[in-house]
């Protein structure tokens, strides 16, 4: 019978890897904020340039989500032999992937962001290309450092990916304290490229160290086999799946970028802040997600659905606990939260205005990724793409656009957000509750 302490073991190690790389996020505002000059147009810029870095990440590194769900599911089965030869192949395209889409993106970086962010200052462009420029060389690590953690996860361990997530964290911001602020008399101030710089080098060590863990811990190995494997169709079947799924996620997040950027570099950079706030507390609930992903794999394999149906249970129960702990915290640091990244009165305005509203929304939350997560686990790409379809076109487009008719500014933005993921909540508790019902 599942116990807490199953769920437990997956889940801790997986919050504190999921949560490193928002802290990074975070961190690199705050540092770039201790800046003497154009201090809100370099947090902007960073912030518009980190938010595409993240969406091409998150749609490419489905490749994880398709891998691990079929470890998974061999693992309930006790027989990983098949996959072995999966691995170097999903591999190695995942960093063809990476480098051609890292390529074109750096390479028309200037239409691609006219088109996803609209009008942008030009200072704000200018640190946001070269935040960019630099950091699109990392990608293909990124992806890369993505899949071998879907790889752990597939065989039940994320504390694999804990101590290499803990470690390219730690590496990374001390890097930025030195390579944007620079240490007197032996190195220069580097500003947002130092900020840039110390992602890559942190990324390239975070990979090195995966292919360490995959050879010394795991039984796969890097051996390429020109012979497709049996599985890599179904994998790239849920890959093509959770990829549309993902670049309907982005569309909203471009939407959301470009209200908050027409309204000012202020109130873009306040929906920076909140974002970057959004995205920790999203990681640090999704880390009992990871848990339920690995562990209704392993379910659906060995066919058990009285586990299942506990495991959601218990999951929903557990991460509501957590979003509610995280909106209770939040409340209690209101006056002072936004100060700590921007000393701007303007900036600090806009963002309490709207901070109530990430707030509330965090249980909705909740609910969304406790499932997401379970049913990424289960393989049931093609629902988690069209509920994500249907909540976009028809919850949250139509809200923003009309929430901004009533000159709302950041606040539809916002409620907008809520509602989108209020609906996602809902249609995969629902949808769950229906398999649960169902023989495996």
């Amino acid at each position: 019978m599942l116990t807490a302490k199953e769920i437990n073991r997956l889940a801790i190690p997986a919050i504190l890897f999921n949560i490193t790389e928002p802290l990074i996020g975070l961190a690199d505002i705050a540092i770039i904020g201790q800046l003497e000059n154009d201090v809100t147009q370099a947090q902007g810029g960073v912030g518009l340039a980190a938010g595409l870095f993240a969406t091409l990440v998150w749609g490419f590194a489905q490749m994880r989500t398709a891998l691990s769900a079929i470890i998974s599911r061999h693992f309930g089965q006790n027989n990983l032999r098949p996959t072995f030869s999966l691995v170097p192949q999903t591999l190695v395209l995942t960093l063809i992937i990476g480098i051609i889409v890292a390529s074109l993106t750096a390479g028309f970086y200037d239409t691609i962001t006219n088109f996803i962010y609209g009008n942008i200052s030009s200072k704000t462009y200018l640190y946001s290309e070269s935040y960019y420029l630099i950091r699109s060389i990392g990608l293909p690590f990124s992806l890369g450092i993505a899949l071998f953690f879907g790889i752990f996860r597939g065989i039940q361990n994320t504390t694999w990916a804990m101590y290499i997530c803990l470690i390219g964290g730690v590496i990374n911001i001390v890097l930025d304290f030195i390579l944007i602020l620079g240490i007197d008399g032996l190195i220069d101030g580097m500003g947002v490229k130092g900020a840039a710089i110390a992602s890559i080098i942190a990324q390239a060590i975070m990979f090195i160290l995966s292919i360490i863990f995959l050879y010394k811990k795991t039984p796969f190995s890097l051996n390429f086999s020109f012979k497709k494997n049996p599985f890599f169709n179904e994998m790239i079947h849920i890959f093509w799946n959770m990829f549309i799924r993902t670049l309907v996620l982005n569309i909203v997040f471009i939407l959301a970028n470009r209200f908050a950027n027409k309204n000012g570099d202020a109130q873009l950079t306040a929906y920076t802040i909140g974002y970057n706030i959004w995205i920790f507390s999203s990681f640090f609930i999704d880390g009992f997600s990871n848990a339920g992903n690995a562990l209704a794999g392993k379910y659906l394999g060995a066919k058990d659905r009285a586990n299942l149906s506990l495991l959601g249970d218990k999951l929903l129960k557990i991460n509501l606990s957590i979003a509610l702990i995280l909106g209770l915290v939040y409340l209690i640091c209101y006056p002072v939260i936004g100060s700590i990244f921007n000393n701007d009165p303007e900036v600090n305005k806009f963002f309490k205005a709207t901070f109530w509203i990430i707030i509330i929304a965090q249980p909705f939350n909740s609910i969304a990724f406790t499932f997401d997560g379970i049913f990424k686990g289960l393989g049931e790409a093609v629902y988690l793409r069209n509920t994500l379809i249907i909540g976009s076109l028809f919850v949250f487009t139509p809200l923003l656009y009309i929430l901004d008719l009533f000159d709302l500014k950041l606040t539809a933005v916002w409620l907008s957000m809520m509602g989108w993921m209020i609906f996602r909540g809902g249609s995969l508790y629902w949808k769950f509750k229906k398999i649960a019902r169902t023989q495996l």
